[in-house]
């Protein structure tokens, strides 16, 4: 078994090499896959946008054996089962892990662009609670939750396998 990742800002790098450091496993970009055999079972970790998994779809061919999506918010979002069905991933072993984003003024291109109109709606929404309001501070001034404790369902997973 081995692990490939997609990471675009590096935050669930951190996850792959954590659970790589943990368990003994290699870990591999999505861009390395020349290097992984067709038939070697993977745990996916890929960046969510929008409750879709990036990178998943170029390790379908593959032997997967967990898929592991991670995002800013407290829980996947907009929820696991529409995360799972999104992603077309129902039957697979699913994992959440709460990563991180930068500032907005750290950002570029479009990614800036979409972000600031999305903080903009956020600010302007008349049902304000506290997770939207944490998702305007986790958007303008960043945030970084990866933990190594968010690795204990994976690890466990992988122990009673």
């Amino acid at each position: 078994m081995i692990i490939v990742y997609e990471s675009k800002t590096g935050f669930t790098k951190k996850y792959a090499d954590m659970l790589a450091a943990k368990t003994g496993l290699k870990a591999f970009r999505v861009k390395e896959l020349q290097n992984v055999k067709k038939d070697e079972e993977i745990i996916f970790l890929g960046w969510m946008k929008v409750g879709k998994i990036q990178g998943l779809d170029k390790v379908r061919n593959y032997k997967l054996a967990a898929v592991c999506g991670s995002g800013t918010g407290r829980t996947a979002e907009p929820s696991s089962e529409v995360v799972i069905e999104r992603n077309k991933i129902k039957g697979l072993p699913f994992f959440y892990l709460r990563g991180g984003c930068y500032p907005l003024k750290e950002l570029k291109g479009m990614d800036k662009f979409m972000l600031s109109i999305f903080v903009n709606v956020l600010k302007k929404s008349k049902d304000k609670d506290e997770r939207v309001e944490e998702s305007i501070a986790i958007i303008e001034n960043g945030y970084d939750g990866v933990k190594e404790e968010n690795l204990e369902p994976v690890l466990q997973w992988l122990k009673a396998r």
